[in-house]
């Protein structure tokens, strides 16, 4: 078999290649090598470089060991945070540079010097807070800031300082902006007391005039009487007395606090007995009966099962007491109304299935007893509908006479009248087994009609095929 020369030429070339894959590959890590120093070399002037930023930030950090000045502490701070912000950005430099060592296989290099700021800038930013604060509350209107908010911040800011100071005891500058802070904080806490009394926000002007009579002369809780005026004002032999005010206006702002959530109770229950004098019943006539029956109960329901739960709630506030008596009637009330509710439902529903049963004269005439029963029920159901209609308001029920007594009593009836029921299609079954084949409807049905010739449920009787 001979070849072209082409066939030749492509049958050579993948050895010729093959010849010269040691050369490409000097070529191409020479290429590599080549840039992976390059890179190495770059890596190194960038983190010598780095390295020099950050020995300037160690010698700002240094001066910042030699400051001590606390009245100079916002300046401190201000610094401080440029000199955070500058740390910040270094930090992720520095996360660049450790991935970059880390493709190259290096040590990874360690930055430590933003750890080193951290205390003073704390310090510097509790100290400007503490400074703000303070400046806040002796230049504000007396009674603006809660007492007992003003003695917990102290608290807090004091242990802080404390713990810090415990991280400055080799470094005496710093340590005396820790100290000369602390000293702040201490000098006006023993102000506390003073705070704690005439702050009070259950404070009226009644007890203003008795602090006034008690100091002689006028002391008023306005824009001008600020906490640092009764500070400068030497009031401390007065305390005592002051206490004794602040004490009872504090009941007496408890028990008008109180007060006001029980007039809101009481609106409550107000609101609640106004919706239920809108609310009317919905009824509708029954068939072709003289008589009506109730209708779209959803939104009574609804109603009721609310206001049930909201005079729960507020029979179980502990500010309930003055309009307890009205609250517990209230709540006797929305009871009975439940319980009429329901039980008009349930002789409603009976009553409707068991009217057209007892409307036949040959159901009656099969069942004398249960037929007299049902008599009573239908007479008392009749005579509590006629009732209900001449004031269909929802409460106006309740002023019907016995109506929860009489629908217990129909309710009982309608049982007895259902059991007998019950008993006597069974016997008819038992009679007839034919019957089992028909629900209790159809078995009445043709029971009521004894004297109609129609066969109207003969194909349910019998197995009859229609179609022969």
């Amino acid at each position: 078999m001979s070849l072209s020369s082409e066939e030749c030429s492509d049958a050579v070339q993948p050895l010729a290649w093959f010849i010269r894959l040691p050369e490409v590959f000097r070529v191409h890590l020479q290429i590599i090598t080549e840039k992976r120093a390059e890179y190495e070399a770059n890596l190194r002037e960038r983190r010598e470089k780095f390295q020099e930023e950050l020995a300037e930030y160690a010698v700002q950090l240094e001066e910042f060991q030699t400051l001590g000045d606390v009245n100079e502490i916002h300046e401190y701070l201000r610094r401080a945070r440029a000199l955070h912000t500058r740390l910040d950005h270094a930090a992720n430099y520095v996360d660049q540079i450790n991935k970059e060592e880390e493709a190259l296989s290096w040590n990874t290099t360690h930055y430590p010097v933003s750890d080193r700021l951290a205390p003073f800038l704390k310090l510097y930013e509790v100290g400007v807070e503490w400074s703000d604060r303070l400046e806040e509350w002796l230049h504000s209107p007396v009674g603006t800031h809660d007492p007992d908010i003003i003695s917990q911040e102290v608290a807090a800011t004091w242990r802080t300082v404390y713990k810090l100071e415990k991280g400055f005891s080799d470094i005496p500058a710093a340590k005396n902006v820790v100290l000369a802070v602390r000293q702040r904080i201490e000098t006006f806490r023993e102000n506390l007391p003073l705070v704690q009394t005439l702050g009070n926000p259950g404070l009226k002007e009644r007890h203003w005039e008795k602090i006034s009579e008690v100091v002689g002369y006028p002391l008023r809780a306005d824009a001008t009487t600020t906490l640092q005026r009764l500070i400068d004002s030497n009031l401390e032999d007065y305390l005592s007395k002051f206490e004794s005010v602040s004490e009872a206006a504090s009941k007496e702002h408890v028990f008008e606090r109180n007060l006001e959530k029980m007039k809101v109770s009481y609106v409550v229950v107000v609101v609640m007995v106004s919706e239920w004098q809108e609310m009317e019943l919905v009824l509708k006539p029954h068939r072709e009966t003289d008589t009506w029956v109730l209708s779209a109960v959803e939104d009574i329901q609804f109603l009721l099962d609310d206001h049930i739960v909201k005079t729960q709630s507020m029979r179980s506030s502990p500010f309930i007491k003055p309009i307890e008596a009205e609250v517990a009637a209230w709540e006797t009330t929305l009871a009975q109304l439940q319980e009429v509710v329901d039980e008009w439902l349930r002789v409603q529903a009976t009553w409707i299935y068991l009217e057209p049963i007892f409307g036949s004269p040959d159901i009656m005439a099969q069942m004398p007893e249960e037929g007299r029963r049902f008599n009573t029920v239908d007479k008392t159901w009749k005579d509590i509908m006629k009732s209900v209609r001449q004031n269909t308001r929802v409460l106006s029920v309740l002023e019907v006479d016995k109506i929860l007594e009489r629908l217990r009593k129909s309710s009982e009836l309608l049982e007895l009248i259902q059991r007998g029921l019950n008993e006597y299609l069974e016997k008819k079954r038992l009679y007839f087994p034919r019957f089992f084949f028909l629900s209790n409807e159809e078995l009445l049905e043709i029971l009521s009609e004894t004297k109609d010739p129609s066969r109207y449920h003969q194909i349910s009787l019998l197995d009859i095929n229609l179609y022969v």
